[in-house]
């Protein structure tokens, strides 16, 4: 497996919430994006490119406290807990475990580490509780999660975007 460039993500412009740079490649789009919920549309597009790239996609009750999902890369499977109300609480675990898989596909970190610095800014200021939940990981694993949190803000189309580029567009059969 090929690891692929990141594109370096510009930091934020103080003025505007949550206006998000998507890495792409061979364009670098502008996306403002303040947070805001995402449809059941979005849920179920991701969910169908996970499931199309052969990555078992479950629903379970989840008996960790505070647990809202996984991704076990050893079987391909990612599981959202049944403890969502909304497509906005999914939207936001699905988005995060896929990142989860975008990163075992590019075989590390899917950012620039001149981005982190920015990123964590931006979720200490916008998602503070979120923030502050990176520090309940093992060191090793907080990039990742800062990664994860961080395009799980991002609106469903650069999400997918992100995907096709990490884990490519080809579809297994």
């Amino acid at each position: 497996m090929t690891r692929r460039r990141t594109m370096p993500i510009q930091p934020l412009d103080p003025f505007k919430r949550w206006t998000l740079l998507a890495c792409f490649t061979p364009l670098v789009l502008l996306v403002p994006a303040p947070v805001h919920a995402q449809s059941w549309a979005a849920v179920d597009a991701l969910r169908t490119k996970l499931t199309s790239h052969g990555v078992r996609v479950v629903q379970r009750d989840c008996s960790t406290p505070g647990l809202q999902g996984a991704y076990h890369p050893k079987n391909d499977t990612l599981i959202v807990c049944r403890t969502h109300r909304n497509a906005a609480q999914v939207w936001n675990t699905l988005a995060h475990e896929a990142t989860h898989r975008m990163q075992s596909c590019a075989g590390g970190s899917i950012t620039l580490p001149s981005q982190h610095r920015m990123m964590s800014r931006v979720l200490r200021r916008e998602t503070p509780q979120e923030w502050k939940s990176i520090r309940a990981y093992p060191r090793g694993q907080h990039l990742a999660e800062l990664e994860a949190r961080y395009t799980a803000k991002l609106p469903a189309k650069d999400v997918l975007k992100l995907f096709d580029r990490y884990c490519g567009s080809t579809v297994r059969v």
